[in-house]
């Protein structure tokens, strides 16, 4: 039930049912999912970790305000971390990740010419995440993650050609890679992530994402 509430209450903030701000009781939780306040009152726990939630002095939750300035922030970390990780994945890559990762740039132009965006983002997602494995550096990875969760929307890639750049920047990555070039590889991770947050926030800046 814990997970139920979690994973429904996680989708409603990031789509927007759940605006900023809003006052988030207990009580009202648990009886809107028929069940007590132990599972709500983890779940929420679990929201706060992901940054979707914030607690207040009396340990009354309420949604996350998130705005143009923490976009900017999430990114620039994102840019400094994913490029650290990159490098150092990049000293210790196997043949056979590499195999992965180039296969999955092949997947990822297959759904960018299907113009399959649903597609792409989950193979954007194993991408990132396979490199990031290879670097073997557990506690760097789950705060990356824990900065993908807290993201409304979670992906820019769904504006107009961005999949494109996306591709382009993705094979850069690939190529230093090959090369065993780790600084390369970092330059063009901090680059893709970069552009990637650029786009968003012109996005937002145009009034076509609405965050919270």
């Amino acid at each position: 039930m814990e997970e139920e509430v979690y994973l429904r209450m996680r989708e409603a903030i990031l789509q927007g049912d759940l605006p900023g701000g809003e006052r988030l009781v207990q009580e009202d939780i648990a009886q809107r999912f028929g069940t007590s306040r132990i599972p709500v009152r983890d779940a929420l726990r679990r929201l706060e970790a992901d940054g979707l939630v914030e607690a207040g002095a009396r340990g009354v939750y309420s949604v996350t305000r998130f705005g143009p300035d923490d976009l900017k922030e999430v990114y620039a970390l994102r840019e400094l971390l994913e490029g650290h990780l990159v490098e150092h994945a990049c000293e210790h890559l196997t043949g056979e990740v590499l195999e992965e990762l180039e296969q999955l740039h092949q997947d990822m132009e297959q759904a960018r010419a299907d113009q399959d965006p649903e597609a792409y983002v989950a193979l954007n997602q194993r991408f990132h995440r396979a490199l990031y494995d290879a670097a073997d550096q557990p506690r760097t990875e789950k705060i990356i993650l824990s900065l993908w969760q807290g993201i409304p929307p979670l992906t820019p890639l769904t504006i107009e050609h961005r999949m494109d750049e996306s591709s382009r920047e993705h094979l850069a990555i690939i190529e230093a890679l090959r090369d065993r070039d780790a600084p390369r590889a970092a330059t063009a991770m901090r680059a893709h992530v970069a552009t990637a947050g650029r786009a968003l926030l012109e996005h937002v800046a145009r009034g076509d994402v609405n965050l919270r």
